[in-house]
């Protein structure tokens, strides 16, 4: 994981048994195989990830839901770049990666969903589906990516501006 973190996105067996302080065959020897390896990469992740995670309350006014809305999925999307841009490398290779990135998705549209359920149940029935797909989309990370690495956004800069596109979105900005 601390490679990954740091930016190497594709680690050899070699490269994680130095790091982990162990010989290449102790590695193969408790991981049947890469996806076993992945599989307990994206379990050590979820269980680092899931406890800093908090469900937000959907009574608060509006402005203050986007506020911790985006504070919340900010900082959650900073903390997981690294193991995510490793991961999208082996998605289409591994069923494993794979399902643990669809699952990853679904629960983050599942929460805007229920953060902004009181708006979007008010919009027009035609345009519900999409203004929810484009706050999905402008509050995952792809979007957190392009702010930070392609537009060069500081933390802050780039948090204004999923909160900005979200507000706008709900027609509230």
């Amino acid at each position: 994981m601390s490679l990954l973190e740091e930016g190497v996105l594709s680690p050899t067996a070699e490269r994680v048994a130095e790091r982990a302080g162990v010989s290449e065959r102790s590695i193969f020897q408790h991981f049947g195989d890469r996806e076993a390896l992945f599989n307990a990469a994206a379990v050590r992740q979820y269980e680092r990830i899931m406890p800093t995670l908090h469900p937000i309350d959907t009574t608060l006014p509006l402005g203050e839901r986007l506020d911790a809305f985006v504070a919340q999925r900010a900082s959650l999307l900073e903390r997981v770049t690294g193991v995510r841009r490793a991961a999208l490398l082996r998605e289409h290779e591994s069923e494993t990666i794979a399902a643990w990135l669809t699952a990853t998705r679904r629960a983050k549209a599942r929460e805007v969903e229920r953060v902004f359920d009181q708006e979007l149940s008010e919009l027009p029935s035609e345009s519900r589906a999409t203004v929810k797909a484009a706050m999905v989309a402008a509050s995952g990370w792809p979007a957190w990516e392009s702010y930070r690495i392609h537009q060069r956004l500081g933390f802050e800069r780039a948090s204004v501006a999923m909160r900005t596109t979200l507000s706008r979105l709900l027609g509230a900005g």
